[in-house]
């Protein structure tokens, strides 16, 4: 390891040695202060926020299907239809994806991503219409790397899930239940890039697809 390198990590692992507790007491204040604060300047949204959202989707290169709950199994097969890619899937979980009826014809697999996996269908914590972007918490059956890996990514979303702005998302995150997910990942459309020649490259660091199956009714 290089002399640099240990004096950063020296430095981090000081800082956090040396770093307040966590007490009851400290806790206590941060919830406060958090609960207390207010949001600065925020954009005006129109009461249809599902509208928006897929506009807003749709704007960074993304797609979408409107179907109801019993149709979530034959809106991804439609999808990949189309793309002619086999119905191989790494299945995440969620409260709709965890009822899905899958025809025989689909493969589901329930892992962590690898590099030559295809596709990924996933459930989304929330969606944020003001930017079109979706939350994904990861967990046990909700593996991050299928948020990376795969070159297709299907996310499920309920409608009921979708939020105006980004702060609304958050206030969501800091009401789960316990210590909450290890990682939160906030995905805005396919990954992309304009380092090479300055021409828009999709696949970057992610998949090449993002499409949504937006479930229109509630449980």
């Amino acid at each position: 390891m290089s002399d640099a390198r240990t004096e950063i990590l020296g430095a981090v692992r000081s800082a956090l040695e040396s770093g307040e507790p966590r007490t009851a007491a400290h806790l206590k204040e941060l919830k406060a202060r958090i609960k207390q604060s207010v949001p600065h300047v925020q954009p005006q949204l129109d009461d249809d926020l599902l509208s928006q959202f897929c506009g807003k989707h749709v704007a960074v290169h993304g797609t979408y299907e409107r179907v109801e709950r019993s149709e979530v199994a034959a809106a991804v097969l439609r999808h990949l239809k189309g793309l002619d890619i086999p119905p191989v899937l790494l299945l995440g979980g969620g409260v709709i994806l965890d009822q899905v009826q899958w025809p025989q014809e689909v493969v589901i697999e329930r892992r962590q991503a690898q590099k030559e996996d295809r596709v990924a269908v996933s459930e989304a914590f929330a969606g944020i219409a003001e930017t079109g972007t979706l939350v994904m918490l990861s967990g046990a059956d909700r593996p991050s790397s299928h948020n990376f890996l795969p070159d297709d990514h299907i996310i499920v979303i309920d409608r009921a899930r979708i939020v105006g702005l980004q702060e609304d998302a958050w206030t969501w995150v800091r009401g789960l239940p316990g210590r909450g997910p290890r990682a939160i990942q906030l995905i805005t459309g396919p990954s992309k890039t304009g380092d090479i020649e300055q021409t828009i490259q999709y696949g970057a660091h992610g998949p090449r697809r993002v499409h949504l199956v937006v479930v229109e009714d509630s449980a």
